[in-house]
């Protein structure tokens, strides 16, 4: 099935494609004499584990594709065979995100034909990786990529790709893509510079980079063209990640100084628990774990080998002790066990029948995924490309000096399944039991655990439990309290947004205004040569030319894509073609860009009458928890000082209330443009028929039609229950919103007029008894 952008996907993948079309109408420059050549368009894409980096390279290079002069030769590369597999599989024919590359023929490089190249008027994207062309000596190479195909090719693939003419003699540009690109050597930089690309798009966790293409790329970049981070860097918030139920919010770290079967025994609870959570929401998935530890040492003694010549009840290795403890003592079926590991065996040795161990690597894979196992234990590194969104739980064995790479086993447990968060927080929490010889050791796993997160992603919130210390905990609700759930109207929107597509100009026999300038260098080159001469830089006759309906409905998606679902846009005028650059490109940009204030300013929020929102059990550090008397759990950790003092003055009300967790719990959309498209309040108060979602996060959350519309929540007829916002701010406020002391609380409201009215209060005590219901019979 397609899977459909999010916001923040559509916004980063224009922001590339956007620099992409603006650097390479005029390139920098850099070497001299033969060795001058035209810098590279580079840029680098930052997001957190989970975010979806396929999907958004995916778009941008579509984007290039239809934004370019000539259709380009796109060459997708990863490290692993797995990864650039899946990566095929969900781009090609019948993928998921097939879709997003419409206009675009998908292919491994091992098909590469030149006839393609030259016959073609689609953009080519192939697969491959590193490895299939990474070898210095190549003429000695068997490697598919330079084997000659005598049938098809005159030279080897590798230097046919250099040429890739069109059949009017042009060179086509060739863009790269390289999928966890912290692997990017020097050597492989060489190899790829022999093609002249004409970008780098690199997605990686870590932005380090070889010193020959720090030299030859991002150097110039920032000398000549005065580029900084911010303009090499396409960085995506990992709040707006982890709101959007791509990857789970939270991060418990428990660390034990014990052994193995104390710290799996840990988690095995917790794994339970998760599991009724998972039933008692009837979700369709079953929480998984995995287990990392070294292979073929002693589980005791990382100083001796574990001998496979003896009895299987004999052995030592961890993989093996691990599996004997779950089947033996903690009564898992074996058929729910996998080791994927080298695990060293002897024929006269045999395993287990029911022992299921894959030690083939990249060759067992397949068999691998399609067992469905639930415990997984594998060594150091799990198989790249193996991503599956229900692992919840992860034991690491950092004992014996194990060299276990925690950064790669975050991404193992950070996806969430569904793309949802749920009600219980252990269902949005990746959890990690990490087993430690000596206590200071957890430290360093923790900071390689926000290393894991690829990046700064402060939106993760991250519960730790030094060894020696309580462990979280998990508090259920004292009772069963709902919220209606909330979605935006798109119905008062309709009219507005169609008087505005009918005054967009009909560009069909228009071929002044959809005439665009563009510029080309052609390439002539010798086959089998590496010299080339390269001509100047020319004006040509005319720009790539778009349809009107592509321009107008990417300027909205990237704006404001949910928008998109009243956009139509199957009149014919939209099938007018307008070059790229010319000034009808301009007018349907400025058109959706009007299209989607017509949409934000006639959108309302309301309420839905399906399923509401139950609130579930929470995780806590009952150490730094607060007790409270009338709050739905027995109390909250983490709550900053404003919020604390809130939360004391409501519960001193009496009234039911709950601390909503922060990207993860109860949310309401935003109808306002930016990749953040969820308001979370920070407490959430029951009182006579409403729930008063209440947040504290400062005075600038008032402003703007977005916060607006949050205080005006439509009900449903249907539903009882009325959800009402209220904002609550630090100091006291004039009716035109400019601060009148710093002193105080104010409490804002919409007033007869749908203007902002804040109502001032001497403090928090007063703001929380505002809330409560007086009988009318009583003054």
């Amino acid at each position: 099935m397609a899977l459909e952008l999010f916001q923040f996907q559509q916004v980063a993948a224009s922001q590339i494609a956007d620099r992409y079309v603006e650097y390479v109408s005029e390139p920098i420059v850099f070497g001299r004499g033969s060795k001058r050549r035209d810098v590279p368009f580079y840029q680098s894409l930052s997001s957190i584990t989970g975010s979806g980096k396929t999907a958004i390279l995916a778009q941008a290079v579509s984007e290039i594709a239809a934004l370019s002069d000539l259709p380009p030769v796109i060459l997708w590369l990863s490290k692993g065979k797995v990864v650039v597999q899946q990566s095929y599989a969900n781009l090609a024919d019948g993928g998921k995100y097939n879709h997003l590359l419409a206009d675009i023929t998908v292919r491994l490089l091992s098909e590469y034909d030149p006839e393609d190249a030259a016959d073609s008027k689609e953009a080519l994207l192939y697969f491959a990786t590193v490895g299939t062309f990474n070898q210095k000596d190549r003429e000695k190479s068997n490697l598919k990529i330079f084997a000659a195909d005598t049938d098809n090719i005159e030279s080897t693939r590798w230097e046919a790709l250099k040429i890739r003419e069109t059949a009017e003699g042009h060179r086509r540009p060739l863009v790269v893509v390289y999928d966890e690109a912290q692997n990017l050597s020097d050597q492989q930089t060489t190899l790829l510079f022999e093609q002249q690309p004409a970008a780098f798009l690199l997605a990686s966790a870590t932005l380090r980079f070889p010193a020959q293409f720090d030299t030859e790329v991002i150097q110039p970049l920032r000398t000549s063209a005065g580029y900084h981070d911010g303009d090499l860097i396409t960085s995506v918030k990992s709040s707006t990640v982890v709101g959007s139920g791509l990857v789970k919010g939270l991060i418990s770290l428990d660390g034990l100084n014990a052994p193995m079967e104390e710290t799996v025994s840990e988690m095995l609870a917790d794994l339970r628990d998760a599991e009724r959570s998972a039933q008692a929401e009837k979700l369709n998935f079953t929480p998984k774990a995995i287990y990392v530890c070294n292979t073929n040492i002693l589980a005791d003694d990382a100083s001796q080998t574990d001998n496979p010549e003896q009895e299987f009840d004999q052995r030592q290795a961890p993989p093996i002790t691990i599996w004997r403890y779950l089947t033996e003592q903690c009564a898992v079926p074996s058929t729910e066990i996998a080791v994927y590991a080298d695990l060293k065996t002897h024929k006269d040795f045999p395993l287990p029948l029911d022992f299921t161990l894959f030690n083939g690597g990249e060759s067992d894979y397949e068999n691998f995924v399609t067992g469905d196992f639930r415990h997984i234990i594998f060594n150091k590194t799990l198989q790249e490309g193996w991503d599956d969104p229900s692992v919840y739980f992860a034991y690491i064995d950092k004992t014996m000096e194990s060299t276990v790479d925690i950064t790669q086993v975050v991404g193992r447990v950070l996806r969430q399944p569904g793309a949802t968060h749920y009600e219980a927080d252990r269902l949005n929490t990746a959890h990690f039991y990490v087993r430690v010889d000596r206590n200071d050791s957890f430290a360093q796993v923790v900071e390689d655990v926000r290393k894991g997160l690829g990046g700064d992603a402060p939106e993760v919130r991250i519960l730790t439990s030094p060894p020696g210390t309580e462990q979280t905990e998990n508090l259920v609700p004292k009772q069963q309290l709902a919220i209606p759930r909330t979605f935006i109207n798109n119905a008062p929107t309709v009219d507005p947004v169609e008087k505005v597509i009918t005054k967009v100009h009909d560009y069909s026999l228009d071929a002044v205004n959809t005439y665009g300038v563009g510029r080309r260098r052609t390439v002539q080159q010798a086959i089998g040569s590496s010299e080339s001469v390269d001509s100047e830089w020319v004006d040509f006759e005319q720009s790539n030319r778009v349809s009107a309906r592509w321009v107008f409905r990417r300027e909205v998606a990237r704006r404001y894509k949910p928008a998109l679902m009243v956009m139509n846009t199957d009149t014919e005028k939209f099938d007018a073609k307008v070059g790229v650059g010319s000034t009808a490109y301009g007018s349907l940009a400025d058109s959706a860009a009007d299209a989607v204030d017509a949409y934000l300013r006639y959108a309302v929020i309301k309420q839905h009458k399906p399923k509401p929102y139950v609130v579930g059990s929470t995780l806590v550090r009952r150490g730094s928890m607060e007790p409270f008397k009338n709050a739905l759990h027995e109390g909250y950790d983490g709550l900053n000082d404003l919020e604390r003092r809130f939360a004391r003055a409501i519960d001193e009300t009496g009234l039911p209330w709950a601390r909503n967790r922060s990207q993860t719990g109860y949310k309401i959309p935003l109808v306002t443009q930016g990749q953040t498209v969820w308001f979370f309040p920070d407490f959430l108060i029951w009182v006579d028929g409403e729930v008063i979602c209440v947040d504290t996060k400062g005075s600038h959350i008032v402003e703007g039609d977005a916060r607006r519309k949050l205080l005006s929540i439509q009900p449903h007829k249907d539903v009882p229950t009325h959800v009402v916002v209220k904002f609550v701010t630090e100091g006291t406020w004039k009716s035109d919103g400019t601060a009148d002391s710093k002193d105080g609380f104010s409490v804002w409201e919409l007033g007869s007029g749908q203007d902002l009215r804040p109502l001032p209060h001497e403090d928090l005590e007063s703001v929380a008894k505002s809330f409560v219901r007086v009988p009318e019979d009583e003054d």
